[in-house]
């Protein structure tokens, strides 16, 4: 382990006995041979990462991939199986809402207990409880017990408490999928104020986030480590994973072998886009996405667009199988990744004809291109079979095309701009001062 590391695991490994029934239980713990009642089930396998201090990681995959069973075990709230383990400062955790809570407990008396758990002083915690009480903001609840607490009070102070701790380690589990939006804003915020100082582990299923705020992501999927690395690279390769079922070297194959081969990761810059030139491409093959444009109503083909301009997106798709529910669509991202804006038929609540297999069909997109900032912007595209519910991808392109958006203002604030703005300065009279 480095000077330079917070967390270190080496060859960590967890599993639990899974048990059919609980009289199958009840006749291991009686059978004079100890005969095996139960299938193992690994949680985590052979699980290697070193994390550097003062850097924010971001831990994705589906629902039982073991990433809380990972953020526990470096807690230690529970023991692996097998491996070893380095963590090297204070840690405060947001894992389980309330988790380490005293339920008969108060909630000013559960903010001290925390403390203790986290080698605080009782003087600090003194110091420090006043902006904890106003961060959680559930007023006179603080002195009540915390089983009365609704579940988004309870993750108000769970929060609070972890981040006034001054950690140096904080580790996220999905904990703000609950409470109100501007309390979430609220903490995304208050994490942010940890990037560079504190090593933060974040477990999300919220992609935007971990393109924001990750400097590193991990992958796990079956309890296996599947790959780390630049943010943007694994949520792509993780996007395909959803669609396909499992991780890519799971996924290849598919039961008509009509997978699309990789392309080269070359994004174009171009008005008119043949898809053999372009980006990296996944999908069962059932449609084919020949050719891509993009023209603005006014000017024709473009290289670069205007904020509140009139365009046309185009797709040339071939089918190579019939398709009973086509789903056609495209997403407009910013340099990290993160979805601005985009549309398909189901968003448009437009059902589009059947494809027949062998024919060729022209989908055309005509909207106004929203005010975002200027900056450039690339364009992924995608067709697949379904519904909302369940959805068969036959060809999703990452990056297809990068745009260049330019604007009209001279200056913009924030990502999105406004159209038609008006302001102006009026003098009240001095016996007015408010609108009733």
């Amino acid at each position: 382990m480095t000077s330079n590391s917070a967390i270190l695991l080496k060859g960590i490994e967890k599993s639990y006995k899974l048990y059919h029934s609980p009289l199958a239980r009840f006749k291991e713990a009686l059978h004079p041979r100890k005969k095996k009642y139960f299938e193992d089930f690994y949680a985590l396998k052979d699980i290697n990462l070193e994390i550097p201090k003062g850097e924010t990681w971001g831990i994705i995959g589906l629902n039982g991939s073991g990433k809380s069973t990972l953020l526990k075990i470096i807690c230690g709230v529970i023991q692996a199986d097998c491996g070893t383990m380095q963590v090297v400062g204070r840690i405060a955790a947001l894992l389980e809402l309330g988790s380490g809570f005293n339920q008969e407990y108060t909630g000013r008396q559960n903010v001290f207990f925390s403390g203790a758990l986290a080698d605080v002083s009782r003087s600090e915690m003194e110091k420090r409880f006043p902006e904890i009480e106003a961060f959680a903001e559930i007023g006179d609840f603080i002195d009540q017990p915390v089983k009365n607490y609704s579940s988004g009070m309870l993750m108000r102070l769970a929060f609070a408490v972890a981040v006034h701790v001054s950690p140096d380690i904080l580790i996220v589990d999905e904990a703000l999928a609950v409470g109100d939006a501007r309390f979430q804003h609220k903490c995304m915020k208050k994490i942010k104020s940890f990037k560079g100082r504190s090593t933060l582990l974040l477990v999300t299923h919220d992609m935007n986030a971990v393109l924001t705020l990750c400097d590193h992501a991990v992958w796990l999927h079956e309890g296996s480590l599947i790959e780390t690395g630049n943010p943007k690279e694994i949520v792509d390769r993780y996007t395909q994973a959803f669609y396909e079922g499992g991780p890519p070297e799971t996924s290849i194959k598919t039961e008509d072998n009509l997978l699309v081969p990789p392309l080269p990761s070359v994004a174009k810059k171009a008005v008119t886009v043949k898809v053999e030139d372009t980006a990296a491409s996944f999908g069962r093959g059932g449609v084919k996405i020949d050719q891509i444009a993009l023209f603005s109503k006014e000017r024709g083909p473009i290289e670069a667009v205007y904020g509140g301009e009139a365009v046309g997106f185009h797709l040339w798709l071939e089918s190579l199988g019939d398709i009973k529910n086509p789903v056609v669509g495209f997403l407009v991202k910013n340099r990290l990744g993160i979805e601005i804006f985009g549309f398909n038929n189901i968003s448009l609540r437009t059902e589009l004809p059947p494809l027949r297999v062998g024919e060729n069909y022209l989908v055309e997109f005509e909207f106004v291109w929203p005010l975002i900032a200027k900056d450039n912007y690339s364009i992924s595209i995608a067709v697949a079979d379904g519904n909302l519910e369940s959805l068969v991808m036959h060809h999703w392109i990452h990056d297809v095309l990068t745009v260049e958006v330019l604007s009209l203002q001279e200056y913009q604030i924030g990502l999105v701009g406004v159209e038609q703005v008006q302001i102006e300065l009026k003098l009240l009279d001095a016996e007015i001062s408010f609108l009733n």
